[in-house]
């Protein structure tokens, strides 16, 4: 069953302009140093925080009548072993001003994966946009949205100085046809929304095995934005607050590399 009809215009420019503060102080943060205390080096540490995510290679995303499984993650880039060291050293890339990092091969591994991500979901939010079914307001959130995605792409690709990554082929492939051929701006928004939990949940799943400060630092000052992306939405659908503020935050419906 879809959500209710959406509500006032002018409630969804407010809630916008929030998430849309939101975001700017976020990103004039990064890289900062919001995760250097919460992550030490303790061995312990750091296995409890992994085995904490070892559920989410279960998971799948639900979009509308399309259920894509994401829970294979033999031989994938978050499937390495936990003693992994090799760490790699990064340079600012094309445009980039962001110093050298130098993190775990590993987590390359998860910023690289999680930029296909915002590629993915800049790419959706472009199709959204695309459908005449969407209304003026929707469309300006959207338009907006999308732009904290580029901006969260780029600074993920900053921190490993490399070439813009590919969109990822699960979500385009399940998002992007529903998109182009919904009909009503019920059916976008709903798409969006789902959209938007997948990602703020792939964050919570990244920050289970990241070991680099600064990369942690990163995700934890992007899955929030993301997560408010989705409570945008939410209210503006009228949908009630239990069917987007779980009782318990978890990585259910994280998108995981195949």
């Amino acid at each position: 069953m879809l959500p209710r009809r959406p509500t006032r215009p002018d409630l969804l420019r407010r809630l916008t302009a929030e998430a849309d503060h939101a975001h700017q102080v976020g990103m004039a943060s990064l890289p900062g140093e919001l995760e250097v205390a919460h992550f030490g080096t303790d061995d312990a540490l750091v296995a409890s925080r992994r085995q904490f995510l070892t559920r989410a290679g279960t998971t799948a995303i639900v979009a509308g009548a399309v259920a894509v499984p994401l829970g294979v993650v033999a031989q994938s880039a978050w499937a390495q072993d936990a003693t992994t060291t090799t760490s790699t050293t990064a340079a600012p890339g094309p445009d980039c001003d962001a110093s050298p990092v130098t993190m775990t091969a590993s987590d390359e591994q998860i910023v690289v994966f999680a930029e296909s991500v915002e590629r993915a979901a800049v790419a959706a939010y472009g199709l959204a946009r695309a459908n005449p079914a969407l209304g003026p307001a929707a469309r300006e959130s959207a338009r907006i949205f999308e732009g904290h995605h580029d901006q969260h792409g780029e600074a993920l690709r900053c921190l490993v100085a490399g070439n813009p990554q590919d969109p990822n082929a699960a979500l385009v492939a399940a998002f992007g046809p529903q998109l182009e051929g919904a009909r009503t701006e019920v059916e976008i928004i709903e798409l969006l929304r789902q959209l938007e939990s997948a990602a703020a949940a792939t964050y919570l799943a990244a920050l289970g095995q990241l070991e680099t400060p600064a990369v942690a630092g990163a995700a934890s000052t992007i899955m929030p934005v993301e997560a408010q992306h989705e409570v945008v939405w939410s209210q503006y659908l009228g949908l009630p607050v239990t069917a987007y503020v779980p009782a318990f935050q978890s990585t259910d419906g994280a998108v995981a590399p195949a």
